[in-house]
């Protein structure tokens, strides 16, 4: 394995091929699934297309062409940004892959399928490259450019500390910085991921480090690996509000082969038990609140899909359904009054905010509509559907500005709606912007004549 391994470092997948071929079968007693798996790569490889910027090389299938511009152009702003906080920028060009199909995601990454799907694991930095799942084969899309973002801090702490950082501060600190690229103060709680943490702490059932080795994969469930980024996450936080050139500090710590131990006292004056013991204290003195009603990032793979059943609340879901047959049946009073039941009950849920919103729309309260979808994306700013909704609203209000922010949000998370991509077309034309009017308008045709 040792020798798999470092063969699995290469760069090129032509050079590994190559050192492979050399090999006998009886060598190794693991060098007939390498062959296979250079194999199905090579195949993978022969069905993607290529694009470079200055610093990574996007490889996807032609029906993922539409994520390449926006998929380079964050992964430049990580380069710079990123880089700077951890200062390491590499030299040579990262390997980013799109993978269309949850089957080829787990041949080229070599996780089982049930172990993806039990885990919600869509990205994976690893064999020196970049891999993610097409945001087409989730219900709800995800923050796709984020976990683009948060595999690249992967990437860059792989060979800041020659590969000896921990894996639950290698989680950690991915987290914490995934949405850097994009906002100068990390988002790295969404409100009900971190509601779902304090509750966590408050009833003594978080997950201790030791448990996360040797990957979050291999958690029980999504909310066991959900809980897993929190905590660690939140001890980066801890971390760095102390001195923000802390883990960079750390990290040269562990390249030069330091334990964590050594390494966490050399920085921090403290051992690897006393960092793990403080992060509920630090989350206490934080004074976080609790957001009531709204979702956690939860990751669905497939087609199918029922927001009031995935997304709901179950003590909102009745007056939802009652609602939705309420409106179908020409009654838009009663139906609001509904969804105003379940806003009681869980007043930052972005699906009734929505169908609320939507229903305020119609009988023109638009100003109280535009309200209730803006604190649905403060507490929901993984929920596409609320920004495309506000978006609408800023278009109409001709605050293209805003119209466009909600616009892309919308695109960072589901950017296979061709709503999206035609409200874009119109504002751009709106707004004079040629370039990013044929830019849309191309992706538009693309998704409607695949």
């Amino acid at each position: 394995m040792q020798t798999l391994h470092w063969i699995w470092r290469v760069e090129k997948i032509e050079e590994a091929d190559q050192i492979v071929s050399q090999i006998p079968d009886s060598f190794f007693e693991s060098t007939a699934s390498l062959k296979n798996y250079i194999s199905n790569l090579r195949q993978l490889y022969s069905q993607m297309e290529s694009s470079e910027s200055e610093h990574f090389i996007f490889k996807g299938t032609v029906r993922d062409r539409i994520l390449k511009e926006y998929a380079l152009e964050a992964l430049e702003k990580a380069y710079q940004r990123i880089g700077k906080v951890l200062d390491h920028f590499p030299t040579e060009k990262v390997g980013v892959e799109v993978y269309p199909t949850l089957e080829s995601f787990s041949q080229a990454t070599t996780l089982p399928e049930d172990v993806l799907r039990r885990s919600g694991v869509i990205g994976v930095c690893k064999f020196r490259r970049i891999m993610i799942l097409s945001p087409r084969q989730l219900a709800y899309g995800y923050r796709w450019l984020d976990t683009l973002s948060h595999e690249y801090v992967h990437f860059l702490i792989n060979q800041k500390s020659r590969g000896l950082c921990p894996l639950w501060l290698h989680e950690g600190a991915a987290k914490y910085l995934d949405t850097r690229w994009r906002l100068e103060e990390p988002l790295y709680l969404a409100p009900g991921n971190r509601t779902e943490l304090i509750r966590a702490v408050e009833e003594e059932r978080t997950i201790p480090f030791s448990r996360m080795e040797p990957s979050l994969a291999y958690l029980k469930d999504q909310s066991e690996v959900r809980l897993a980024f929190s905590e660690v996450a939140t001890t980066v936080h801890g971390i760095q509000k102390r001195n923000a050139a802390h883990i960079k500090q750390i990290l040269i710590e562990f390249s030069q082969g330091k334990s964590q131990d050594q390494a966490f006292q050399s920085v921090l004056g403290e051992s690897r038990d006393e960092v793990e013991k403080g992060w509920p204290e630090f989350l206490r003195k934080e004074n976080w609140r609790e957001s009531e009603g709204a979702i956690v990032d939860t990751i669905k793979i497939g087609s199918q899909k029922d927001e009031v059943e995935d997304l709901a609340g179950i003590q909102i879901r009745g007056h939802i359904r009652l609602g939705d047959r309420m409106k179908l049946n020409d009654q838009p009073e009663a139906a609001l009054i509904q969804y105003r039941k379940a806003l009681e009950m869980e007043p930052n849920n972005p699906v009734a905010l929505s169908k609320c919103a939507r229903l305020l729309i119609e009988s023109g309260e638009k100003e109280e509509a535009i309200e209730l979808l803006k604190r649905s994306t403060r507490e929901n700013p993984n929920y596409a559907l609320a920004y495309l909704l506000l978006a609408e609203q800023m278009f109409w209000k001709k605050n293209l500005k805003e119209s466009e922010m909600a616009l892309l949000e919308a695109n960072a998370i589901h950017p296979f709606n061709p709503k999206t991509h035609d409200l874009l077309t119109i504002l751009y034309k709106e707004s004079g912007d040629k370039k990013n009017e044929q830019k849309e308008q191309g992706i538009l045709e693309s998704l409607l004549n695949p």
